[in-house]
């Protein structure tokens, strides 16, 4: 299943007005001819700003990945200055262009490029805000995401990717003009140029008919993404359309089940899992989906859950317990999320009671109890644990005694890498199951 994202059309009425807003001394009161300009903050290293123009705040505390709404000027030249947020009005600023608009115009004022490589610069998009045809939507696309080099871009509105929009987009390129297209719930999607591997989802948006859509790709972590994209409006003045992906996995640690398939709403995802098997992660949109595992060749479910998966996240659904077991022993999925960040300095290790019939247990490291796993029952999942890259002397004891069940004695940990430690099978064959993201 998948989640649409909330109708554009809804969030207009929804979304709040920016708090940096082109101020009334710069709007109001014209006389004579007029152009309409709108600005973009596209720098990701680059603080709020404020906008001056012709010597007057325009634009206060803008933040980068947002934007104005369009707002009328008088057209002729006017001088555009950019300062850091709340700076002095005679300070330096960081940027100034000349802008010439014409009467009735419109432009898009991007703050692009990056203050550390002094490539920072204001780029002027002559933004034609012309009625698109009867049942159709007007696209434009800017990549504004020069840490991402050159992409491939995919609009589609089905799962499959389809061909791309736009081959070889290089940072700063733009369409030429707004494109016009059907509406329709479209998902965005970008790769690496001349790569199938999908890099950002937008998940389902629905574009209206008769607005029109600016889109720039932004050099913003968003999700499994390294950018993410924002679509510029008129009111409210942007949506941020983050990375809407999913990941998630299945382990097989019930010791007396058979091999199973795993369904997803119905559909067999993985077949003939067997006990101990850990999957890649498959990558879903972001939603509602119910879960299920049944004996390899059959439809009938032995146990399914209902799942709501948040974008961004990464989960692991356990087949745990005993087929033949009562009560908390008895054959039940659980899902868990897993940590995707890993930390450079650092490994990170967690800890799972996974054996139905074992007692609850302590986990030691380098002969100390490590704190927070006293007592752990089944079924428990420990919070991760950040440790220095070494060797370590992992041990688990039945609970309160020297008696040590499983031996992890010269454990290996390497800085950067996440680590799930499974206390699996029954307790006459208790064993540990490492997976190693």
């Amino acid at each position: 299943m998948k989640r649409q994202l909330i109708a554009l059309l809804a969030l207009v009425a929804a979304v709040a007005l920016l708090t940096g807003c082109f101020s009334s001394s710069s709007s109001s009161n014209r006389t004579g001819p007029t152009a309409n300009v709108r600005v973009l903050h596209a720098s990701e290293d680059a603080p709020a700003v404020d906008v001056y123009v012709l010597g007057d705040l325009a634009v206060e505390n803008l933040g980068f990945g947002e934007a104005t709404s369009f707002t009328s000027v008088p057209v002729g030249q006017l001088g555009i200055d950019v300062r850091p947020a709340g700076a002095d009005a005679d300070s330096e600023p960081v940027l100034t262009e000349a802008v010439v608009p014409s009467e009735g115009g419109f432009y898009t004022l991007v703050a692009y490029g990056r203050l550390d490589d002094d490539s920072l610069e204001l780029l002027v998009i002559n933004d034609l805000q012309e009625q698109p045809a009867e049942d159709q939507v007007r696209l434009f696309v800017f990549h504004g995401a020069p840490g991402v080099g050159a992409v491939d871009v995919y609009l589609g509105t089905g799962d499959e990717l389809g061909s791309p929009a736009l081959t070889g987009f290089e940072p700063k390129d733009s369409t030429d003009g707004y494109l016009e297209v059907p509406a329709d719930d479209y998902r965005i999607r970008i790769t690496p140029a001349d790569s199938d591997t999908v890099a950002y989802d937008s998940g389902v948006v629905p574009l209206q008919a008769g607005l029109s859509y600016f889109v720039a790709a932004l050099d913003r972590e968003s999700g499994f993404a390294p950018a993410s994209t924002v679509a510029l409006l008129n009111d409210p003045a942007f949506v941020a359309l983050e990375d809407q992906r999913v990941r998630v996995r299945a382990m097989h640690l019930s010791p007396d089940a058979p091999d199973v398939d795993v369904l997803v709403n119905g559909e067999v995802v993985l077949s003939e899992f067997a006990f101990r098997d850990v999957s890649d992660y498959l990558t879903v949109l972001a939603g509602s989906y119910t879960v299920a595992v049944a004996a390899a060749g059959s439809t009938t479910a032995v146990d399914e859950l209902d799942a709501d998966l948040e974008a961004g996240a990464a989960y692991s659904v356990l087949a745990t317990g005993l087929l033949g077991g009562d009560g908390d022993q008895s054959f039940a999925l659980r899902p868990i999320v897993d940590e995707t960040v890993a930390d450079p300095e650092n490994a990170l290790l967690r800890v799972i009671h996974a054996s139905p019939d074992a007692p609850a247990v302590d986990v030691l490291a380098n002969g100390d109890v490590v704190d927070g796993l006293t007592n752990v029952p089944f079924f428990t999942v420990s919070d991760y644990l950040s440790l220095p890259g070494g060797t370590y002397d992992f041990a688990v004891n039945v609970a309160g005694t020297d008696t040590t069940a499983l031996d992890l004695s010269g454990t290996e940990l390497e800085n950067g890498k996440i680590y799930t430690v499974i206390a699996v099978d029954t307790l006459e064959n208790l064993d540990a199951e490492v997976v190693v993201d």
